[in-house]
């Protein structure tokens, strides 16, 4: 981290005066599963207005602590192809035929796993089968604490994926997205926990920073700017974005 610090002042950085400035709210609901017009498979982007969906690129889903297995685990967000067609975004129902599978394009980060009964995503090319056209299906996402590769000062785990048909539909498989997940909820960036994100941040953020085992969990989740689960100098530039606006 000292070949990084010195590119940022923590000084100047303490000496920013800023308006306040909310952060992304969540939102709750499923994924939805679809294609674009060209026949490639797809997310359903969240649409201010729009039905309530769960958007990998905006979100973080959240875990709860299971104190019998030691595990956090969760059902939501969901996979739901039923989704209307929307052409404005260029989202449009799966046509009979389809049969999706959700495949892990790397190895999540351990111990990170989703699972659907016997079916479990650990590793790169796992995948699990979603269903048909009209799917909906919850999976289980899990990170587990009796791992040897569980960190207990990470607040967030991910992994990335791809959707693929493998019915008589042909759909191409979709872009990479990646799905986060987090053991506790936070708002980015409101590192002081007052409800704004703001200078008033800034001193919480340093102290975080330089000390993430003194932070509680809730307080790294906030820090963690870049949303990678651990607190950093990467989360400097991302903290000044979520202060400024940008």
């Amino acid at each position: 981290m000292s070949s990084i610090l010195p590119k940022y002042s923590l000084t100047g950085l303490l000496t920013w005066v800023l308006i306040a400035t909310p952060a992304l709210a969540q939102h709750e609901g499923d994924i939805g599963v679809g294609r674009n017009a060209l026949g490639q498979l797809r997310l359903r982007p969240f649409t201010p207005g729009g039905p309530p969906c769960f958007d990998p690129a905006l979100h973080v889903g959240h875990l709860e602590y299971n104190p019998g297995t030691n595990e956090w685990l969760s059902d939501e967000p969901g996979w739901d192809a039923n989704f209307e067609a929307v052409p404005e975004i260029d989202y449009y129902p799966l046509q009979p035929g389809a049969v999706i599978r959700l495949v892990a394009v790397s190895d999540p980060l351990p111990p990170f796993y989703v699972r659907y009964l016997s079916q479990i995503i650990r590793h790169a090319g796992d995948y699990i089968t979603l269903g048909s056209y009209n799917l909906h299906r919850h999976t289980i996402f899990g990170v587990d604490g009796n791992d040897p590769a569980f960190d207990p000062l990470r607040t967030l785990w991910y992994g990335t994926f791809i959707l693929r048909d493998v019915g008589s539909t042909g759909y191409a498989d979709s872009q990479p997205f990646v799905l986060r997940m987090a053991i506790v909820e936070c708002e980015p960036g409101d590192v002081n926990e007052d409800g704004l994100v703001n200078s008033f941040d800034i001193d919480a953020f340093v102290a975080v920073l330089t000390d993430p085992a003194g932070a509680t969990p809730e307080q790294r989740c906030a820090a963690d700017a870049d949303l990678n689960g651990i607190v950093n100098a990467f989360d400097i530039d991302p903290f000044v974005e979520l202060l400024t606006g940008t």
